[in-house]
């Protein structure tokens, strides 16, 4: 692939002030040069420009907690409490088989995409989704989700869901692992999964203190999740705190990716200050499961490294990760147009273990790219903030390769949509004796 001068009206690096009439300089999969569009011509005469007017382009986003095999149940789950939602997932997945997981996955990576994201930190349920991920083109740590039992038995958890026995990584994606919560993953869980992963180096990451319910049962070992625990966690004791030191207190809490965080005291925040690789936020997500709003600002103060996840199709509203951002601006209006920004991009990439790689206009990280029609504007990061998504998407590059062009799928889509469609319907009849 030939070197490209990619030129726009603001280039937002992320690392440095947004740069008016900039410039990207693409060689292949990789970013070579960041500048003003002067500078850059002047540097490669030769080299062919894509001028994309006015618009403002950005890093591809990052989305941080997704859970996109689940995207064929939008609609499905509607709001309510949290463990009454919980609850239904079961049938839904029950009814799926790897085909219909894979489907799903690969329309919610298209959705993501359409929304300017291009790396996400994926919650994945078997190989197939995995691969589905990977095949769309987006940039991943894929987190293999272990929960129910005792420690002893990980290896076979593992062999069962297809975690990969050799090293499954490359240049845009990372193998991780995520013992699901504390009351379907009990202590030996715990620590066998913590275990594995820092003797690999795999990113970790756990659902942590996402609900009232979740800390009833680690306070007093009582409410509705208690039968949860019960069934997936057979060596699950209330430990009488609350989940972060009930995890700091296990081991658990080094350089792993505390998600929600809802129910975290300005204690619990201290210690994932002190141990946490960093935390996701999923504001729309808790909204509608009728959780807390995360404590954001204080998160932001105490300098713990902060992302922002969808959580799924089935916990949202849609994929739009910038409506996400716009709904954390509400809650934590102290927060910066510049910090909101960092959260889904270098922040976000940051937290799932890819730093290096992504989240960034800087020359060699990966030539992602989202571009948004925002209007004539002095202030481009606020408004992506204010405006972007998938409403004001124009483009989306991964790896030097434009998966969306001007509003157009490269890609064909209508196959992804019919086998997704096809696993929506076997959901909803799993889920129509329930009544629902």
């Amino acid at each position: 692939m030939t070197k490209r001068l990619i030129t726009a009206n603001w280039i937002c690096p992320i690392t440095r002030p947004p740069i008016r009439d900039g410039a990207v300089l693409i060689d292949g999969e990789f970013i070579r040069g960041v500048g003003t569009a002067e500078a850059l011509r002047a540097d490669h005469p030769d080299v062919m420009v894509e001028d994309l007017g006015h618009t403002v382009v950005t890093p591809g986003l990052v989305n941080a907690h997704t859970h996109l095999a689940l995207t064929a149940a939008a609609g499905l789950l509607p709001p309510d409490e949290f463990c009454e939602w919980l609850a239904r997932v079961p049938p839904v997945m029950g009814a799926w088989t790897s085909e219909d997981l894979a489907a799903s996955a690969t329309m919610g990576a298209l959705e993501s995409l359409q929304a300017g994201v291009t790396v996400v930190g994926e919650i994945v349920y078997d190989r197939a989704a995995a691969d589905a991920v990977l095949a769309s083109g987006l940039g991943a740590t894929l987190y293999w989700e272990v929960l129910g039992g005792r420690g002893e038995h990980l290896g076979e958890k593992l062999e069962r869901i297809g975690f990969p026995t050799e090293e499954f990584a490359g240049t845009r994606w990372v193998t991780g692992i995520s013992p699901h919560a504390p009351y379907t993953a009990g202590p030996s869980l715990l620590k066998e999964t913590h275990a594995l992963a820092r003797a690999k180096g795999l990113p970790y990451a756990i659902h942590v203190a996402e609900s009232v319910a979740e800390t009833n049962l680690m306070r007093s070992g009582r409410g509705p999740l208690a039968d949860v625990a019960d069934r997936m966690a057979p060596d699950f004791t209330p430990p009488g705190t609350s989940t972060v030191a009930y995890l700091d207190r296990l081991g658990v809490l080094k350089e792993a990716l505390a998600i929600h965080v809802c129910e975290a005291s300005h204690v619990d925040l201290v210690r994932l200050a002190a141990s946490a690789r960093g935390v996701v936020v999923c504001p729309r997500s808790n909204q509608w499961l009728h959780n807390r709003r995360a404590p954001a600002e204080q998160i932001a103060a105490l300098g713990v490294p902060m992302a922002v996840g969808t959580d799924s199709a089935a916990s949202n509203e849609n994929l739009d990760l910038l409506e996400d951002v716009r709904a954390l601006q509400r809650a934590a209006p102290r927060l910066s147009a510049s910090q909101l920004l960092r959260s889904v991009t270098i922040d976000g990439a940051f937290v799932i273990g890819l730093g290096d790689r992504f989240g960034a206009l800087e020359p060699y990280l990966a030539a992602d790219l989202a571009v948004f029609d925002l209007g004539r504007t002095t202030e481009p990061e606020a408004a992506v903030v204010r405006a972007g998504g998938r409403a004001t998407l124009r483009s989306v590059m991964t790896a030097g390769r434009w998966r969306i062009r001007d509003g157009a799928i490269e890609d064909d889509a209508g196959t992804m949509e019919s086998a997704a469609l096809a696993a929506r319907n076997k959901a909803a009849a799993a889920l129509a004796p329930a009544g629902r």
